[in-house]
């Protein structure tokens, strides 16, 4: 194995209503097929792998033990004993599961997981001095409709022996909402749940519940001054727009069995007295357990969403809900006997669920993204969270001198990376309409042997540009702002994208008209203070200030663009296509982006394009199986020289060229890279891979006189290899594997070494995550 670490993890929430949790200093949510982890106010520092589908819920036990669900069927126990872990794996469900809930009862924990497939399962995990054991102790069907939400909490009144084991579990709830609009409650008799109340009060499907244990705090207003220490209010969020709180208490002297019909008529007469308020109570459900008799009943309802909620969550005494309206709101009762909104935290988009910690609120939308907000009294300061993208990541490539990375996604979405004392998202110059394939930075310096005159902009000043390709038949370029490209007169400002348009439209000045109610977000102070902010970009200001404006777009290619390549003065793009005559490569130059003529070679997609460092060779690789080399000419820009029909046996997915251009590589679905000279490309070096290599590249020098190149694989594998030997193309290489932890767990797209750094490789894959990883060999 390489010695390695991390230096970037980015990555989105999945998009479901209970895919995040928070305990301590610590949270964790689920991404993609992971389960991320990262500390307030800080990026993702690990990721756990062990899903083999989407994970949909996680739930922390403790600080030590995390539980995660997924549509794969499986929930998993994560322990850290100084590196987190999975411990077990809690199989059983023939459905996703959607919802999970933990709780520890003296030395074990009792795990509920709920499922598509109209069960819940129960598991019994105990740890002694010989063993860890965890048991599937029973399984509930809920009929026809399915639990969405579930939350486990000690009825109201008991202690758990902390030396008992589960065996003491007789002294716990289990509260289901359902797609039957009410919040069901069971209790435990003899290990074994069984339903003991319905709450009926919600007019639509409930989406989640969450328990709360009364303590003295909480009892200090008006609206929960009859709350008592020890009672359980259980909160239920509903598409009914409405949150319900319940109280749940213990009973004196109540008769639970028998003779219903007596308690309900004494029950009629004792509100037909004269001055008797019992009339305008609540209905009060009854039910025991062995511990003792209990009542439930509606304690209030809130309203304040203006679409669905999807998610209630009780935290250090508060309450944090989340709605489809976009809104987290963080609820607390005040002197008159109402509930209010203590805080309306807003975000983007609609919000699917949000939680509550001592640090603050986190929450996190249906566009993956995580909102953070930190407060001190009564204010509430947005402050940064983690990004990634939410779709698969399909390209990745570093501005020429290495500062900035530059990513596409399927989510749509093209960001730009930088590192200020750490790694953050800084820009998403690009939100567009069809999913993201391509892109490349356009370099700015005079080497490559090309004259200065041919990259310079009108104004005589060089720009920071780059191309992307999406699955659309045109080319964009985009120039950067004056936030990247400081002293630079001829670079917008900003840009936006106008009302009934599609198009990054340039800003060139601060000035705006004085009803304008968008002013704000087009000033000089708000670029500078972007730039000069030393940590992440806050989301909003993201997708209000960082957009790039668009310079041109390149036509000419019948069918979806499929991969683009820059040299200093030429840039050269590819489509989809399924015949010869589509599938040419065009060139265009960078001076004034028109077209500079079309080269041919192959007669399937072109997967990859590459120039030489020293811009002599532009190198294809295609669907075709075969390679085609092209050198630059005199009289058109390039010419082929060499076509190497059935190069591999499979499909050829990338290309790389050595930093001094002497040779290259080639790698293929054949499960091999072959090396190929630069000046005499007729024989090859092959090196097996145990997979399918998908993306290769060279580090841009030698390190103690060796080449370094690494290779990504089908299935998310990461290597590096070391040259050894004399040879102009060496023979010899000796491989390391970047431990699977810092590597992907599918199909990696792109992998590129850091300009100037020799030990950085940025690597992009279809889980969704973007990774800067440092290598020492």
């Amino acid at each position: 194995m390489a010695s390695a670490h991390s230096e970037l993890i980015a990555v989105a929430c999945n998009r479901t209503a209970h895919a995040l949790d928070w305990s301590g200093h610590i949270a964790a949510f689920g991404a993609g097929n992971y389960v991320a982890l990262y500390r307030p106010n800080n990026s993702v520092f690990a990721t756990l792998r062990g899903h083999t589908d989407r994970v949909n819920c996680v739930r922390f036990a403790n600080e030590h033990t995390l539980v995660s669900g997924s549509a794969d069927g499986t929930a998993r126990v994560w322990t850290n004993d100084g590196g987190w872990r999975c411990t077990h794996v809690l199989e059983g469900h023939e459905g996703p599961v959607v919802a999970l809930a933990t709780l520890h009862i003296g030395s074990g924990m009792v795990t509920v997981t709920a499922a598509t497939d109209g069960t819940m399962r129960v598991y019994e995990y105990e740890a002694t001095r010989e063993e860890e054991c965890v048991r599937a102790r029973q399984v509930i069907s809920v009929g026809a409709h399915t639990a969405l939400d579930v939350a486990l909490a000690h009825v109201p009144g008991f202690s758990s022996d902390c030396d008992a084991g589960v065996d003491a579990g007789h002294g716990i709830m289990l509260a289901t909402g359902s797609t039957d609009g009410r919040v069901h409650i069971y209790t435990r008799t003899d290990n074994e749940f069984s339903r003991a109340v319905s709450l009926e009060g919600h007019e639509d499907w409930v989406t989640s519940v969450s328990f709360q244990r009364i303590d003295a705090s909480l009892t200090t207003t008006s609206a929960t001054s009859h709350w008592r220490p020890n009672d359980v209010v259980l909160a239920s969020g509903s598409q009914d727009k409405h949150v319900r709180l319940w109280r749940i208490w213990r009973t004196q002297n109540v008769a639970i069995a028998g003779d219903a019909d007596r308690r309900a008529a004494q029950a009629l007469l004792d509100a037909s007295a004269p001055g008797s308020d019992l009339a305008l109570r609540p209905r009060e459900h009854e039910f025991a357990t062995q511990s003792g008799e209990y009542a439930a009943a509606s304690d209030a309802v809130l309203e304040g969403h203006d679409a669905w909620v999807h998610s209630v969550s009780w935290g250090c005494g508060e309450l944090v809900t989340a709605s489809a309206d976009g809104a987290a709101l963080v609820w607390a009762g005040d002197q008159e006997g109402v509930w209010a909104t203590r805080a309306r935290l807003g975000a983007d988009a609609g919000l699917l669920g949000a939680r509550v910690g001592n640090a603050g609120v986190v929450a996190w939308s249906v566009a993956g993204s995580l909102h953070a907000w930190t407060h001190e009294g009564d204010a509430w300061t947005p402050c940064p969270a983690p990004t990634g993208h939410f779709g698969a990541v399909r390209d990745a490539c570093w501005s020429e001198d290495g500062q900035y990375l530059l990513t596409v996604s399927a989510d749509q979405t093209t960001r730009v990376w930088a590192h200020r004392e750490e790694w953050h998202e800084v820009a998403r110059p690009q939100i567009h309409g069809y999913d993201m394939q391509c892109a490349a930075f356009v370099p700015k310096s005079e080497s490559k042997g090309i004259r200065s005159e041919e990259i310079e902009s009108e104004t005589g000043e060089t720009m920071l540009q780059y191309v992307a390709g999406a699955e659309e038949k045109v080319v964009r370029v985009f120039s950067a702002t004056q936030a990247f490209v400081s002293g630079n007169a001829a670079s917008a400002l900003t840009a936006a994208v106008p009302a009934l348009g599609l198009t990054n439209k340039a800003i060139v000045s601060s000035t705006v008209c004085p009803d304008d109610r968008y002013a704000v977000r087009r000033t000089h102070a708000d670029i500078a203070q972007l730039d000069s902010s030393p940590n992440a970009v806050l989301l909003d200001a993201q997708l209000r200030h960082t957009l790039w404006p668009e310079a041109d777009k390149l036509y000419g290619h019948p069918y979806e663009i499929y991969a683009v390549a820059a040299a200093h003065n030429v840039v050269a793009t590819s489509c989809r296509a399924s015949s010869e005559r589509h599938a040419c490569i065009r060139l265009y130059w960078t001076r004034n982006w028109q077209p500079a003529g079309s080269l041919s070679a192959h007669s399937l997609t072109v997967t990859r394009m590459q120039f030489s460092p020293n811009a002599q060779y532009l190198l294809s690789a295609s669907r075709d199986r075969s390679w085609a080399l092209f050198e630059r000419s005199s009289d058109v820009p390039y010419k082929l020289v060499h076509h190497q029909a059935k190069a591999h046996a499979r499909i050829v997915w990338d290309v790389a060229w050595t930093h001094d251009s002497t040779f290259f590589a080639t790698a293929s679905r054949d499960k091999s890279v072959k090396l190929w000279a630069a000046d005499a490309p007729g024989s090859a070096v092959t090196l097996a891979f145990p997979g399918p290599v998908t993306s290769v590249a060279f580090a841009p020098e030698k390190s103690e006189g060796r080449y370094v190149m690494a290779a990504a694989l089908e299935n998310g594998r990461v290597f590096v290899l070391t040259s050894s030997g004399e040879q102009q193309v060496p023979t010899a290489w000796q491989p390391k594997e970047i431990p699977r932890d810092l590597a992907h767990t599918s199909t990696v797209h792109r992998i590129a070494w850091r300009p100037n750094n020799l030990w950085q490789l940025a690597s992009v894959s279809d889980d969704q995550t973007v990774r800067i990883t440092s290598v020492d060999l």
